[in-house]
């Protein structure tokens, strides 16, 4: 199961699939006030998963299981009951009409074109992040100074900071495509402040003001 968590927007609340179109029914079911173990405990529901699986590896040579539930512990994105897409419409069924027929759409979307569009988007931060380390190394060293891994790790985490707020790291395999394309333009912004000779706290002002400027162009762009 992919670790990329895409929340998607039902009725103005974030339901988070992954890039393999497996849903976080914890997430899912408290927009009804259910819980997942509810339906997982239905005969009707352990039938289906059994006879699902045994079909599943039929068709899958070499294959002796197949996982249809999994749960992920923690206070993260990631936490949770998940369910394969086979079972996420089923489960939408007995939240909601409405919501299964929208989850259906959804899962459609990430499994069939999402894909591609977020391997780009990846690529082109991780090129991103390789150009900002190798101009960081050569104002270090035009300075007499020597780069050391944690200057790397700082810039890094200044990248995420002007975005989330937060000094920390991020793992970009979760981030959405939208997001990693967002990353990959402070990166090519602090390129030009650290060719400037700009010292961290001033890239840390301008790169704010930079972020300011793309959420307002995009705000602007959404009520267009």
């Amino acid at each position: 199961m992919s670790a990329r968590v895409v929340p998607l927007s039902y009725e103005g609340q974030a339901i988070n699939f992954n890039a393999d179109g497996w849903i976080n029914a914890t997430v899912a079911a408290a927009r009804f006030d259910k819980v997942p173990n509810e339906w997982l405990r239905l005969g009707s529901t352990e039938e289906y998963i059994e006879k699902l699986a045994s079909r599943m590896i039929e068709s899958n040579t070499g294959k002796s299981r197949i996982t249809l539930v999994t749960t992920r512990r923690g206070n993260t994105a990631n936490s949770g009951t998940w369910l394969h897409p086979k079972l996420a419409v089923k489960f939408a069924r007995w939240l909601s009409v409405d919501f299964e027929i929208w989850c259906d759409e959804q899962i459609d979307a990430l499994v069939r074109g999402d894909q591609t569009k977020w391997q780009q988007a990846r690529q082109q931060s991780a090129v991103g992040y390789r150009g900002l380390c190798d101009a960081l190394a050569i104002a270090y060293e035009e300075s007499g100074k020597t780069p050391q891994r944690h200057h790397f790790i700082n810039e890094a985490k200044l990248i995420n900071q002007v975005i989330t707020g937060q000094f920390a790291g991020r793992n970009r395999d979760e981030l959405s495509a939208h997001e990693l394309v967002l990353v990959t333009l402070i990166e090519i912004r602090d390129v030009l402040l650290i060719g400037q000779g700009k010292d961290f706290a001033a890239r840390k002002a301008s790169l704010l003001r930079y972020v300011q400027s793309l959420t307002a162009k995009h705000l602007r762009s959404d009520a267009a």
